[in-house]
């Protein structure tokens, strides 16, 4: 009997102990399991073209190794400016694997001078460093002899022969350059909303900037055959609308895009930056709630049409200020911070949908507004006007008319 109990003690301890080595070795195995993951580097961390000149493009190659233990898929590649392109060769690669990134500078989409940093975006599932910054440094020369007001490429014909710019869907601009039709695309919104997203190959030439016949927009002209089609877009084809017809006065084949909005729409390819967290976005408001409260119940509502000013002349929301989306920062000393702020542009209510209110809305963010104070009417002027509400616009001799 004494001896039966011990073997069922042995046969007990024995059963105990596999139990604890079967236990360990999956502990073992999920601790591998859990640790599998993608890791991304990019060598070298960073890289300076030097002095640069506008004539020529430059060109580096990084390689973006995976030094981690399961796949590094990239789920996008961007850029900080329209002025660098980047492309990665491989969007997956394996363990120990590299691949090559080809970043170019485009030195005549530059607007600046002297020492410049810029960076390169990559998006990937590495689960520690999702998005990985590659910092660019140049140096532009001092442009001293681009072009004399007598040399410069844009001389407009007169108005009465210019025709309004014909329009160009998205899908249809998409299919011309899928099928290796040459455009040139022109981005004219601000840089900020460039940044934000963009159609590929887009040059950023800002309405803003060429207003003001500035010439680092102008000299993004040069070398433009006059008979290539020229396609300038913005959120809602406002903006662009008025650059098209400036182009075509100049005698340029220039269409405009119905917008970067109707392009997303049709799911079609965008190259996007990095989102913004959802503290420095401004809170959006439509149409009843923007007049039933913004506008007849809250009294201490500052409304900021960010329209370009001629638009703002023709026609506005009754009281509203005009500060043009390329003057915020210029002119943040006329905005109170112990108020509301309700931003408007065009609107959405032609199913476009113009972003430069967003866009206000979160450089005043950014600048240390209080993000609950900040509010864009998404709707828009059009929505406004349309429906009926309060509008005003200035007379020929300077005063208000409102209606």
């Amino acid at each position: 009997m004494v001896q039966k109990e011990r073997l069922m003690l042995k046969l007990l301890f024995v059963m105990c102990s596999a139990f604890l080595l079967w236990s360990s070795d999956a502990y073992s195995t999920q601790i591998i399991e859990t640790d599998k993951a993608p890791k991304i580097i990019v060598v070298p961390e960073s890289w300076d073209f030097g002095k640069i000149t506008e004539s020529k493009t430059e060109t580096h190659n990084f390689e973006v190794k995976n030094i981690g233990s399961a796949p590094l898929t990239i789920k996008g590649v961007t850029t900080s400016c329209g002025c660098i392109s980047a492309s990665l060769l491989s969007l997956e690669i394996g363990p120990d694997e590299t691949a090559t990134l080809k970043v170019d500078v485009a030195p005549q989409q530059i607007n600046s001078q002297g020492k410049i940093k810029r960076q390169v975006y990559i998006e990937s599932n590495d689960p520690k460093e999702p998005l990985k910054t590659v910092p660019i440094f140049l140096e532009m020369n001092t442009v001293t002899d681009f072009q004399k007001p007598s040399e410069r490429v844009f001389e407009p014909k007169p108005i009465s022969k210019v025709k309004p710019p014909p329009k160009i869907s998205s899908r249809k601009l998409h299919s011309l350059v899928k099928s290796g039709r040459e455009v040139i695309i022109l981005d004219v919104r601000e840089e900020n909303e460039y940044i934000g997203k963009h159609i590929p190959d887009a040059i950023w030439f800002p309405k803003s900037k060429f207003d003001k016949d500035s010439l680092e927009a102008l000299k993004k002209l040069e070398g433009i055959n006059k008979k290539t089609r020229v396609v300038a877009y913005c959120g809602a084809g406002h903006r662009s609308n008025y650059v098209a017809k400036k182009l075509r006065e100049a005698g340029y084949n220039a269409y405009n895009l119905d917008g970067v909005s109707f392009w997303e729409k049709e799911n079609l390819p965008l190259i996007r930056g990095p989102k913004l967290p959802p503290s420095e976005e401004p809170a959006i408001i439509h149409l009843e709630e923007a007049y039933e409260n913004y506008y007849l119940l809250f009294k201490d509502v500052v409304w900021i049409d960010v329209r370009d000013t001629e638009d703002y002349k023709r026609g506005h929301i009754k009281k509203a200020l005009g500060i043009p989306l390329s003057e915020i920062e210029a002119r943040l000393n006329e905005i109170p911070k112990d108020k509301e702020i309700v931003f408007y542009c065009e609107g959405t209510w032609d199913g476009g949908s113009c972003e430069a209110s967003r866009s206000a809305g979160r450089i005043l963010i950014k600048k240390g507004y209080k993000q609950g104070n900040i509010k864009v009417f998404e709707d828009g002027y059009g929505a406004w006007k349309n429906t009926g509400y309060p509008v005003e616009k200035e007379t020929l001799k300077g005063g208000i008319d409102a209606h």
